[in-house]
């Protein structure tokens, strides 16, 4: 990841669409520039620009909105931004007409093209360099632990009867646990998936203001690689991350306190997920 420089800036925007957790590891980024001091707006999709806004302080604009989506429209004129002194833009590039009336819209900002959005290894070294983006860590003591059993793909998902059986062992140990999974899994679990979700007491959750207030409040989640891991993280939530098809060298979480179990080749069994929780919240 680049280097980002904000000496002498302002006021700063941040253009970004994409999936979940493509937007929380925009959050250091982001978090280096607030604590800098430099007026910061998030140009996502709303709920997502809203829960950066909740999170980070950031200034949160909807893509959708009329004026976002007049870089996109052709003969679409463009409202100005002159105080902007820096732009970082994650979608440079999509389309040369975008990228001309991103330069009008500032006429006095810096533009920097940004790469896709990263975790693992990438991601630790924008931090080292950048010391305000790191996360503060989070979460509650006296939480629930909270078992994440979604992905954005199937093939991310550890197997619902691990997680099932590891529900089974935390309960076991005295533990408050809480299995949450969302609108895709709503729609993706086959049949059985679905029976140990429901043995598991599981719960539906529908918005990213009901996410944030299960995360926030946890005690440690454990999740497949997906948006909500790297939420916890970023929320600083002691996060157990378990890998299987990915690299975490590549994905992995990024936070206070984050450990990760498995590897793009190997998934971790029940017991070295659940040793490895035991490590994490001891």
């Amino acid at each position: 990841m680049q280097r980002i420089d904000v000496e002498g800036v302002r006021e700063a925007w941040v253009l970004h669409r994409g999936a979940l957790g493509d937007s929380v590891l925009t959050w250091p980024v982001l978090r280096h520039l607030v604590k800098s001091g430099v007026a910061t707006t998030f140009v996502a999709d709303l709920a997502k620009a809203e829960l950066a806004s909740a999170c980070v302080g950031v200034r949160a604009v909807d893509a959708e909105s009329q004026a976002m989506l007049a870089l996109w429209r052709q003969g679409g004129t463009v409202e100005g931004q002159p105080n902007a002194g820096l732009v970082l833009d994650y979608e440079h590039g999509a389309s040369q007409a975008r990228d001309a009336k991103v330069k009008r819209m500032f006429p006095r900002a810096r533009v920097m093209p940004m790469a896709q959005a990263r975790g693992g290894d990438a991601l630790r070294a924008f931090v080292e360099a950048h010391p305000l983006a790191r996360a503060e860590a989070g979460g509650a003591e006296d939480g629930a632990i909270v078992l994440h059993v979604g992905a954005g793909s199937d093939a991310k998902r550890w197997a619902m009867a691990n997680w099932c059986e590891l529900h089974e062992r935390l309960c076991e140990d005295g533990a408050g646990v809480v299995a949450i999974a969302g609108e895709v899994e709503r729609e993706r679990f086959t049949r059985t998936d679905a029976g140990f979700f429901q043995r598991m007491s599981g719960r539906w959750i529908d918005t990213l203001a009901e996410l944030r207030e299960v995360v926030s409040g946890a005690r440690a989640f454990i999740g497949n690689d997906s948006g909500p891991m790297h939420l916890a993280a970023q929320m600083g939530v002691a996060t157990l991350a378990v890998f299987g098809a990915t690299d975490a060298r590549e994905w992995g979480p990024v936070g206070p306190r984050v450990r990760v179990v498995g590897s793009a080749k190997r998934w971790p069994g029940v017991d070295e997920v659940a040793k490895a929780a035991g490590g994490l919240m001891g």
